[in-house]
């Protein structure tokens, strides 16, 4: 059984020039290789995958993997940072690590490798710091002849105290352990955060919205929520205080509102007058409890 790995040299010793980390490799198999997506953002690790006998007309499947990555250390805590990238799903991890860490693990697959290895060496990435922000930017080329299917998922790490800004597109949005404010937007997938979060203003045309505060999260600024075709799930202590309003098709609420209660409206003060609540969903909304 044979084996191909094949690195990009030439572009990884350009980006590195430019504080870029990428590494790619070739597969054929008679399954498309996922890009691995788990480990540590600074680990790169692309395993070889069998040369198998599938083909498509004639034609082998193959897969083209790879990472690029870039890096700012000098995003100051606590500033808004801004993160964009409509192909694919994005995960957004706040640690006590210094700095953003950026990372595209890419997978092309298709039958032709002169068409993928061109499309997969286009993907790019941009962070960048200063004293008042960050950003980070993807480049994701569309498919053309050759080319089966695109996999193009980011994960960018952040102090806990960030002010998260996610623009997604075609995928699900992640934001995990922070403790500012977080907002995100997506067409297609659902979006899940948790945290001390102090407010949330969340979106998605097409899936669920889940948010978990944490037992010792208060929202302090008006939050929001909205799921175009799908549901919504809130978990945030029971002494939260706010004005909650909220619209679905069937709602569930295990804190006391005083106010309108009916099937598929609540509105009203919670514990005490606080800041605007307001979620709103096609189908179901249930507000309980943190976990």
């Amino acid at each position: 059984m044979k084996v191909l790995t094949r690195p990009s040299i030439r572009r990884a010793a350009l980006l590195a020039s430019l504080g870029v980390v990428a590494l790619a490799a070739w597969s054929h198999s008679s399954a498309p290789a996922i890009a691995q997506e788990g480990g540590g953002l600074l680990d790169i690790d692309i395993g070889d995958f069998d040369l198998g006998d599938d083909s498509k007309g004639g034609e082998q499947s193959m897969s083209y993997d790879g990472q690029v990555g870039q890096d700012a250390d000098n995003y100051v805590p606590g500033t808004p940072v801004y993160i964009t990238h409509t192909k694919g799903n994005i995960s957004v991890r706040c640690t006590d690590s210094p700095g953003i860490q950026a990372r595209v693990n890419f997978t092309v697959e298709g039958t032709k490798e002169s068409a993928m290895q061109s499309l997969g060496d286009r993907i790019g990435i941009r962070t960048y710091a200063s004293n008042s922000q960050g950003k980070v930017s993807t480049s994701v080329p569309g498919k053309y002849a050759g080319i089966e299917a695109i996999h193009t998922p980011l994960t960018v790490n952040l102090p806990r105290e960030a002010k998260v800004n996610v623009t997604g597109g075609d995928g699900w949005v992640q934001v995990v352990g922070c403790t500012g404010t977080v907002k995100a937007t997506t067409r297609n997938g659902g979006i899940y955060v948790d945290g001390v979060l102090s407010s949330f203003d969340l979106s998605t045309n097409v899936g669920d919205i889940e948010v978990e505060l944490d037992s010792t999260a208060e929202i302090t600024t008006s939050s929001r929520a909205t799921a175009t075709t799908g549901a919504i799930t809130l978990r945030m202590p029971i002494t939260q205080k706010g004005n909650l309003n909220a619209r679905g098709s069937e709602i569930t609420v295990d804190h006391l509102v005083n106010g309108t209660n009916t099937a598929t409206h609540v509105q009203g003060t919670l514990s005490d007058s606080g800041p605007s609540i307001t979620l709103t969903a096609k189908t179901t909304i249930a507000i309980t409890t943190p976990k």
